[in-house]
């Protein structure tokens, strides 16, 4: 064996162990006891009666936070039958699921969770449904930078983001450089395409295309929510929001995000000089709502649960034809809506 798979296979051991998963939930809960300790500071300068006195009252932003919370599931499920023939009920279900444990436990924990349900009703191998898993993040990734670079295009463009007092001079040989290296990454990823993506290209099509639809209508609708709340700020400001948000989601393995872009939120509006008690009371209600139907999903999920989505059973890692289970699933998978 040699040492590159000695160590892989050490490492393995050590984050399956259970001192790994003990020393991975005390880190999260101190990254998350962190983040709450610097909201609740700002909160403090702010003035806790301040920002009381400016929670949303308005009715359109507690009716678009729900409408919010179910975009995404439901564009999962349009995204997924591309690749999975599951009812559209079920998926559903599993993505709200999904939805609970990036944003509650640790991103990406989520899709963990949907692999291994996954493997209860599909007739694939193991590795097929990783693809599909990776293939869909890919895409996910492709159109949330896009709609970010965008963005902060339009931030540069409109004069909102000062580039040049961001960056200073750059000589020209690291401009040529960085372009450089962009296109020879983009070559690459062309020239080796089968080896990290596998969805033909007709699909990957019009996955991209549903999420990003689903994408821009999603942060629509949340300039929508925000500009209820505090009416009258400029585009562009909201944009800069979007944007924000857009990069904290992108982070791996983060937990929390909601708060995060709260504590993000906060400190933007005060560099902009809006009502900060307004933005403060705004993040503070969406944050409170999302983890408030989290946890009622979570709780009747597990309540109502009658084949263990929540605790995904170990199988084989290959099932074959000719298995009870096996042919069961696919019984399942193909009673299609």
């Amino acid at each position: 064996m040699s040492p590159t798979e000695k160590f892989s296979k050490t490492w393995k051991e050590f984050t399956h162990s259970p001192r790994a998963k003990q020393v991975q939930k005390y880190i999260r809960r101190f990254v998350i006891l962190i983040i709450v300790g610097i909201i609740i500071f700002q909160l403090f300068e702010i003035g806790w009666g301040e920002v009381l006195r400016n929670l949303p009252v308005h009715p359109l932003f507690y009716l678009l936070f729900f409408i919010l919370y179910l975009t995404l599931p439901i564009g999962e499920v349009f995204i997924y039958r591309q690749v999975w023939p599951i009812k559209k009920r079920k998926l559903f279900k599993a993505f709200l699921t999904k939805r609970v444990y990036n944003e509650e436990v640790m991103g990406y924990s989520g899709e963990f969770y949907l692999f291994m349900w996954a493997r209860k009703y599909l007739d694939k191998r193991d590795w097929e449904i990783l693809k599909n898993v990776r293939d869909n993040n890919i895409i996910s990734a492709l159109s949330s930078n896009l709609v970010a670079f965008t963005l902060i295009g339009i931030l540069v463009f409109t004069g909102v983001i000062n580039i040049e007092e961001m960056v200073g001079n750059i000589d020209l040989v690291y401009v040529v450089t960085a372009v450089v290296i962009a296109a020879a990454l983009v070559v690459l990823i062309i020239q080796f395409r089968k080896y990290i993506f596998e969805l033909p290209i007709r699909k990957a099509i019009i996955v991209f295309i549903i999420y990003l639809t689903r994408f821009l209508l999603h942060h629509g609708l949340l300039i929508i929510q925000w500009a209820v709340v505090i009416p009258d700020t400029p585009l562009s400001v909201w944009f800069l929001f979007v944007a924000i948000i857009i990069m904290v989601n992108r982070i791996p393995f983060l937990p929390s995000r909601d708060l995060i872009f709260m504590w993000a939120g906060i400190e933007l509006s005060r560099m902009l000089d809006m009502a900060t008690a307004a933005v403060a009371g705004m993040l503070l209600v969406s944050s409170a709502l999302k983890k408030s139907t989290n946890l009622i999903l979570f709780l009747l999920f597990s309540y109502f649960s009658t084949d263990s989505d929540l605790k995904p059973v170990k199988e084989k890692t290959d099932k074959e034809p000719g298995d009870k289970k096996y042919d069961s699933d696919i019984a399942v998978a193909n009673q299609d809506e």
